[in-house]
């Protein structure tokens, strides 16, 4: 089973919102694909997911069929009780907080491309708060009624620690100086004056160097062994403390090294480690958690579906 997205840009992303919406006076009533609790979920709105959830696919990747419609009819079914479990709870979000909520997402997009995107989902600002409200009334049942049982302890932290080891195993790393330039020419010459007067190294790179971090002396950190572009920068591994690498070339033009200190490859600590496994560990536990208590709700809820109208719904 997928689990909700509890982020505030899923709103504006898929356009749930629209969900909802009455007949036209006269018009028959809509299909209902399914019953959670006595409440409907009518086939229009799982087509509009449909539909949401091909065009979001990544990689343009397509489920097709009834996989897709099982999937997305999952969804709703688990919002509409996860929905209803909050009504239960009583369990509000007050309209200032839908608020700033929409204007924080606002603040995502600068310019028109927010009322743009509203468009093209064909979205009113209306429907998008309603969204976000509901948004926020998960998140809120979550975090009162799923997410204080969740505990990471030590014992977990440390046998994690003892099982991934190569995750906390940290490569060589060392602190490079660069200077790059446009031409071979120019790189030659800075590297002969460098080999002359190495202590100018960072006077140079703020005069010659193209790269942004020319303003600050060429000065690129810490690199470790392998990363980035290793056949630009693995040179720096062979070069003793503070002399003048040989001209190396890449894409971004010609570039001379000088390194400024070493540390050899290590291990990190568990107590360097601890902070990352803790949260690792606990956002595992809080998403293993969400599934239970939506699979206990599943299991406590009476859910009809119209298999006929279902097999029909397209996006």
């Amino acid at each position: 089973m997928k689990l909700l997205p509890l982020i505030l840009a899923a709103a504006l992303a898929s356009g749930c919102g629209r969900c909802g919406g009455g007949s036209a006076p006269g018009a028959p009533p809509p299909k209902t694909v399914a019953v959670v609790n006595g409440e409907p979920i009518p086939a229009d709105a799982l087509a509009r997911e449909l539909r949401d959830a091909q065009a979001g696919a990544e990689g343009g990747a397509q489920v097709q069929g009834d996989v897709l419609r099982k999937r997305v009819l999952d969804d709703l079914v688990d919002r509409a009780l996860l929905l209803q479990q909050a009504r239960a709870r009583s369990i509000v979000v007050g309209q200032d907080q839908v608020e700033r909520a929409f204007l924080r997402l606002r603040a995502e997009y600068p310019g028109s491309h927010f009322e743009d995107l509203l468009a093209q989902e064909r979205l009113s600002q209306a429907e998008l708060k309603n969204r976000l409200k509901e948004q926020l009334t998960l998140e809120r049942l979550f975090e009162q009624e799923v997410f204080p049982q969740v505990q990471v302890v030590d014992a977990e932290v440390e046998r994690y620690y003892a099982d991934h080891s190569a995750e906390f195993q940290e490569p060589e790393k060392v602190r490079v100086l660069q200077i790059v330039v446009a031409t071979k020419d120019e790189a030659q010459q800075i590297r002969d004056r460098l080999r002359m007067h190495p202590q100018t190294f960072a006077e140079v790179a703020k005069k010659s160097s193209i790269g942004p971090e020319g303003k600050n002396g060429g000065d690129l950190g810490f690199i470790g062994k392998g990363s980035g572009f290793p056949e630009v920068f693995d040179v720096c591994f062979t070069l003793p403390l503070n002399a003048i690498s040989d001209v190396t070339p890449s894409p971004y033009g010609f570039h001379v090294f000088k390194v400024v200190e070493k540390k050899p490859a290590q291990r990190r600590t568990l107590d360097q480690a601890r902070p990352v496994i803790m949260e690792k560990l606990g956002r595992d536990k809080r998403t293993q958690a969400q599934a239970e208590y939506v699979d206990a709700l599943r299991k406590r809820a009476k859910i009809t579906i119209d298999e006929k109208t279902l097999a029909a719904v397209t996006p």
